[in-house]
């Protein structure tokens, strides 16, 4: 099989074991913080309001949705970047981007989500906890193993990748450089 081929196979598999498994281990997970800000009614900047959207979603990105127009980043996670490649258990390269993305998208396809956004950063983007059927997304890319959490924002999402990557699901099947080491050599490398 050509690895072409390989990658298109796997990612329909990926996408039908995603649909079949959205309310896996993820719906048991939520993210503490959002939860305890949403029960105060406030966000992390002072006296401000959480924002509730919820509407029909596109996957962005891995970790990226836009609800009626609005982006909402999926807060305590990162999924790989636009160009960033991994390699699969058979040591096929694919675009791991692309596959996280549609993952993502599958999961969100014909359902209403509910994101709570808690913050803004000082770019204006936004950032939050989107669910589907009561599952945050976030836990969900995580526990799957296609996106990874970013411990440094919220360890809520710490159980779900240790049993990701016990079970060698996702992007723990192969090799993959995390998005932010990624990232953070890209901007070496291109400073050359």
């Amino acid at each position: 099989m050509t690895s072409r081929a390989c990658s298109d196979a796997m990612l329909r598999a990926v996408l039908l074991a995603a649909s079949l498994a959205l309310a896996g281990p993820a719906a048991a997970q939520t993210n503490q913080t959002a939860k305890g800000q949403a029960a105060k009614g406030r966000g992390p900047i002072a006296n401000t309001p959480d924002q509730t959207i919820k509407g029909t979603a596109m996957a962005v990105e891995g970790d990226l949705l836009t609800i009626n127009g609005t982006a909402v980043r999926l807060m305590g996670i990162d999924a790989p970047d636009p160009g960033q490649k991994c390699k699969n258990r058979y040591g096929h390269e694919l675009d791991c981007f692309k596959v996280a993305t549609a993952v993502l998208a599958n999961m969100v396809k014909g359902e209403e989500v509910t994101c709570t956004v808690t913050e803004q950063d000082r770019t204006g983007e936004k950032k939050g906890e989107c669910r589907v059927r009561g599952v945050d997304l976030g836990a969900a890319m995580v526990s799957r193993g296609w996106a990874f959490q970013y411990a440094s924002l919220s360890p809520a999402y710490q159980k779900g990748e240790a049993y990701a990557q016990s079970k060698r699901m996702g992007l723990w099947a192969g090799q993959v450089e995390k998005p932010w080491q990624w990232r953070s050599r890209q901007l070496r490398e291109n400073a050359k």
